[in-house]
């Protein structure tokens, strides 16, 4: 008898890649304009990757997901001061990342991994046109 361990699929893990890296670029470009919370920024991105270390069991994946997410919600509205509202659209791919499951939702999987891409591209581009 083979034992198989599921996984967490690709898609999900790039999204929350993809929440944990897409603030960091504009971030890391205002220390140049003497910006000073660059620890506190990195801190948030080091908590938004932490469902990535359950890549091996996709129910707690999507639970520390959808926990992380809550949290970096509250968080992006509270540190609006400090340039924490960068992190609101990686509360949104945190989102996507745990309502994302192929294997239950293999249809739906692909258009959430392409909205949070498309987030990404958005929030870099707006970065990159002002």
């Amino acid at each position: 008898m083979t034992v198989v361990r599921e996984g967490v699929h690709p898609w999900q893990f790039g999204l929350v890649l993809l929440a944990a890296l897409t603030p960091l670029i504009p971030l890391l470009s205002w220390t140049d304009e003497g910006y000073t919370d660059l620890p506190t920024v990195l801190v948030t991105a080091g908590l938004t990757a932490v469902p990535l270390l359950f890549h091996a069991r996709p129910t707690g994946f999507g639970r520390c997901a959808g926990i992380v997410s809550a949290l970096l919600l509250c968080w992006s509205f509270m540190g609006v001061m400090i340039g924490m509202l960068l992190f609101l659209p990686s509360a949104l791919q945190l989102l996507l990342a745990a309502g994302a499951p192929p294997r239950r939702r293999p249809a739906a999987t692909g258009a959430m991994a392409g909205l949070g891409l498309l987030l990404s591209a958005f929030v870099l581009a707006r970065f990159w046109s002002v």
